[in-house]
C-alpha cells in the first residue's frame, strides 16, 4: 500500500492510501468475495465498503457499522459521516478522489472522463458541504496522465465543459496526438468549487505498481482506500 495522506480531524486520523499490484486485484465484482476480504484485511487490517461503479454521478451514503460483504450499492460517490466503515474506489486509470471534511466526513469519488463531464466531483463536494462542513483535504490517487492517455477532441471538450474550463486547460498535444490531462481536469473541477487538490498520485500507465486498462489492457483493479484511526494511536 502507498500512503497518500494522513490528516488529523478531531479525535481521529483520516488515512488515504492506494493498494498496489502486489496487493492483488481489488475488483469487487470479479474477485471471489472471500479472497477479496482477505486481500483487504492484509492491506489495511479491515474490510472496505465499495460500489458497483458505473461512470455516473449517483451517490451512496453509508450508515456506521461493518462493511458489506460485496458492494454497498450502485453509483460513483460513496459517503461516510462517521468513523466507520473504510471506503474504497477501485480503478485502473480513472481518477479515484477522496474528499475529507473538516468534521470528519469522508467522500470517495470515482471520476472517469464521463463522470468528470457530468459533474461527479460537484456531487462529491456537495456531499461534504451538505452537512455544514468544508473540505479540508482533497486527494487524487494513482491515475492515467496525459503522457499515456490519447483522447478524442470532442470528448475532451465535454470534459472541459463539465469542469468549467477551456479545453486547452485539460488537454495536451504529445507526439502530435491529443491527450487528456485527468489530474488537471480534477483540479479544475475542485477549484471551481473553491477546493484545492492537495495530493496527486502517480501515472498508472507509466508506473507498473498499478494496473492500467488503457496502456496494458489489464482487467484487474487497484483501489484507493480511506479509513480512520484513533489520534491517540497515531
Amino acid at each position: 500500500m502507498l500512503e497518500l495522506s494522513r490528516i488529523n480531524v478531531g479525535e481521529v486520523t483520516v488515512v488515504v492510501a492506494a493498494s498496489e499490484r502486489s496487493d492483488g486485484d481489488m475488483h469487487p465484482l470479479l474477485v471471489d468475495p472471500h479472497v477479496l476480504a482477505e486481500r483487504q484485511r492484509a492491506a489495511t487490517a479491515r474490510r472496505w465498503a465499495m460500489l458497483d461503479q458505473v461512470h455516473g454521478v449517483d451517490s451512496v451514503e453509508l450508515p456506521m457499522g461493518p462493511s458489506p460483504e460485496r458492494v454497498a450499492g450502485r453509483g460513483d460517490v460513496i459517503v461516510a459521516s462517521g468513523s466507520e466503515p473504510a471506503l474504497a474506489i477501485w480503478a485502473a486509470d480513472c481518477a479515484p478522489v477522496v474528499l475529507v471534511g473538516d468534521q470528519g466526513t469522508r467522500v470517495a469519488v470515482h471520476a472517469g472522463w464521463r463522470g468528470l463531464a457530468s459533474g461527479v466531483l460537484d456531487v462529491g463536494v456537495d456531499a461534504v458541504r451538505d452537512g455544514g462542513e468544508g473540505v479540508r483535504q482533497a486527494v487524487l490517487g494513482p491515475v492515467v496522465r496525459p503522457c499515456c492517455y490519447e483522447f478524442d477532441e470532442t470528448d475532451a471538450a465535454a470534459v472541459a465543459a463539465g469542469v468549467g474550463v477551456p479545453a486547452a486547460e485539460v488537454t495536451a498535444t504529445i507526439d502530435a496526438t491529443n491527450r487528456l490531462d485527468v489530474p488537471a481536469a480534477v483540479a479544475a473541477a475542485l477549484a471551481r468549487r473553491g477546493v484545492r487538490l492537495d495530493v496527486s498520485g502517480p501515472c498508472t500507465g507509466c508506473d507498473e505498481r498499478w494496473f492500467s486498462h488503457r496502456v496494458r489492457g489489464e482487467r484487474e483493479r487497484h483501489a484507493v482506500v480511506t479509513w480512520t484511526e484513533s489520534t491517540a494511536d497515531g
